[in-house]
């Protein structure tokens, strides 16, 4: 979560500093004694639950984003023709390999099982959340390349950051209810 809090509040300026404020800065005991004593209701800190989880796939598709731009930019460069949907599968790639590297270090730190198995769970946790988080960033960024960008994918425009850091937010919406699903379902552990 130390690169986590970094990362929301770049994309989520003054709400994720105070979530930040509100959530990132438990001590270490109180963090551990949450995750080891039981809670009188399961569903007392939900939302907080399903915030942070859904914080992870908006880390990880902030980073993939970030690695897409350079590529777009380098293929531009090249006169390589690159439309919207060429971005939109380059960038979900890089967040899925990222997402799916990270969430089989977090599981197997965790627990002491094969990395088969691990690799399954973390697919089974991670990927659907971070396919709807992209998604919502490509509908929101396919409504602002044709309204406002002039379909021109070009990162040295500060409305393009603007446009992008609101997409960022658009898929934190989208995969809300998705992070939600697995987290009562008991497919991803509650954070």
């Amino acid at each position: 979560m130390n690169i986590i809090w970094p990362l929301t509040g770049l994309y989520m300026p003054f709400i994720g500093w105070l979530a930040w404020w509100h959530l990132g800065r438990q001590t270490f005991r109180q963090t551990r004694r949450a995750l080891l004593l039981p809670q009188h209701s399961p569903y007392k800190n939900c939302w907080r639950m399903i915030f942070i989880s859904t914080l992870f796939s908006a880390a990880v598709c902030f980073f993939g984003d970030i690695i897409t731009l350079p590529i777009i930019t380098l293929l531009n460069h090249m006169h390589f023709p690159v439309i919207v949907w060429h971005s939109a599968l380059i960038s979900l790639s890089l967040s899925l390999l990222t997402g799916l590297f990270l969430q089989t270090v977090i599981i197997k730190q965790r627990e002491k099982i094969s990395l088969w198995r691990t690799l399954l769970l973390a697919i089974k946790s991670e990927a659907f959340p971070l396919v709807i988080y992209q998604l919502g960033i490509f509908i929101f960024m396919a409504l602002a390349l044709k309204f406002v960008l002039n379909q021109q994918i070009n990162p040295l425009l500060m409305s393009f950051w603007f446009m992008l850091q609101l997409a960022m937010m658009t898929g934190f919406v989208f995969s809300w209810p998705a992070s939600h699903f697995l987290i009562k379902r008991g497919i991803t552990p509650a954070v």
